[in-house]
């Protein structure tokens, strides 16, 4: 097992604290991203997808179906975004 040398973060300047903060806070936002993604992608799975899709190409119905899905999980995510930023402003 290769063992990651110890950093002691303590002894690190401060503006190198603000970049490695700055790399772990973009970190945790592309994480939340895949996250999001795939969690939009399974329930519009679940919700349009009926065939086996063994031609490797959705149906019209599901493809329509899915693309509604999305679009409209997109609109709900803005719809409260924006909502959040009027009740800070």
């Amino acid at each position: 097992m290769d063992s990651q040398p110890q950093i002691d973060i303590s002894k690190l300047s401060d503006a190198d604290k603000k970049e490695l903060n700055q790399f772990l806070t973009s970190e945790a936002q592309k994480s939340n991203i895949q996250q999001t993604v795939h969690h939009l992608a399974d329930v519009c799975w679940k919700k349009c997808i009926t065939s086996k899709v063994s031609s490797g190409r959705l149906d019209r119905k599901e493809e329509s179906c899915a693309q509604n899905c999305v679009e409209r999980w997109m609109d709900t995510n803005f719809a409260v975004l924006k909502h959040l930023e009027q009740l800070r402003g």
